[in-house]
């Protein structure tokens, strides 16, 4: 069997997620599988990172936002919504109890909503209104709009409403749904996960989908996977690798990246002593700057400015090596970057300040 040394691992990884070489944005998007949007400008920080046609004012166009794999909110592809919620898998029929609601209470108010969104009532805030002026009262009104689900959730579940992209809490028609068969929408998840993130590990592709470990290795026997060792361990991909060339020196990653997400076993880009400072206790996914492979620094963008945050002192040299990178990749040559106290130092005073 090959053997893959963990850098060549780590620049399989990146290839294969458009951060060596760029792709289009639809492209990078659908072989992701989404990009985790639980804080709304994530996804958007990703595909300037990796899409050569990103543009600030219309990335958003031709994406939807949706609950999906691991039951977290993505921003996908709205021409794969009949995949990715054929595989998360939805109850077709309204069921008593659901949310704290009956059936007949769930299907009368969901035809309301989607009777309010057709005449372009999207507005979280204008639903709720026009919910109240309709005759809700306010206790089955914190139900169906219900913070963690509710009956909104529900319905996006199945695909009659889905989020818009962007910033605003904005719920749009995504129109006809094709709907398939759910082991068969699952094989072509996995599929695509082992092209995209692959090699990973069998581990990888649950932590990823959420799925049990059990239905993967079902599901992956049934897939055509070329294997490789790297350390000791079998790692599972499908496609022709490509394990050479030099690492970036500098290379910039979104919050919750899916280079971070895309796997449970972090090593190939994030040392042991570095993992709680790359996600925290509450599961924040930072985002973070890659030195030579190495996850190195957090980072944040502010009007004008860039706070980089280094887990230890970084040397003259790489500090001009982060800050060219920031002002290239947002197109500001006078942003100003501004390298804060290292890290590890905060944490041994017992600081927990965040950048």
């Amino acid at each position: 069997m090959e053997e893959l040394s963990r850098k060549e691992l780590l620049l399989c990884s990146l290839n294969r997620q458009y951060l060596l070489e760029k792709g289009e944005r639809m492209q990078v998007v659908g072989e992701l599988l989404g990009l985790q949007a639980q804080f709304a400008q994530n996804p958007g920080y990703a595909l300037r990172i990796r899409a050569k046609d990103f543009e600030p004012q219309s990335w958003e166009q031709g994406l939807v936002k949706i609950w999906s794999h691991r039951g977290t909110i993505h921003v996908v592809r709205q021409d794969q919504l009949g995949l990715l919620l054929s595989a998360r898998g939805a109850n077709r029929q309204w069921v008593d109890g659901r949310w704290g609601l009956s059936a007949a209470i769930q299907a009368r108010w969901a035809a309301f909503l989607l009777e309010q969104a057709a005449q372009g009532v999207e507005r979280r805030e204008e639903l709720k209104q026009a919910c109240r002026q309709a005759g809700m009262a306010e206790d089955l009104l914190e139900k169906v709009f219900y913070g963690w689900g509710g009956l909104l959730k529900e319905m996006c579940d199945r695909g009659m409403l889905v989020y818009h992209s962007g910033m605003e809490k904005r719920f749009i028609l995504p129109g006809p749904i094709r709907w398939i068969d759910q082991k068969e929408a699952r094989l072509a998840v996995l599929e695509r996960y082992f092209q995209t993130y692959g090699p990973a590990t069998l581990a990888d592709c649950a932590a990823f989908t959420g799925w049990k470990s059990s239905e993967i290795r079902r599901l992956a026997g049934e897939l055509t996977l070329e294997h490789i060792r790297c350390d000791g361990t079998i790692y599972w991909y499908l496609g022709g690798l490509n394990p050479t060339g030099r690492l970036p020196s500098c290379l910039f990653l979104a919050g919750f990246d899916q280079l971070i997400l895309g796997y449970r076993d972090r090593s190939r880009l994030i040392d042991r002593r570095d993992l709680n400072k790359v996600t925290n206790i509450a599961g924040i996914v930072y985002p973070v700057v890659l030195l030579r492979g190495r996850v190195r620094a957090r980072w944040k963008k502010a009007p004008g400015r860039l706070f980089v945050e280094p887990f230890r002192p970084l040397s003259q040299r790489d500090q001009q090596s982060v800050a060219a990178k920031g002002r290239k990749l947002f197109g500001e040559e006078e942003i100003a970057v501004e390298f804060l106290p290292p890290l590890e130092e905060k944490q041994k005073e017992g600081r927990h300040d965040d950048v």
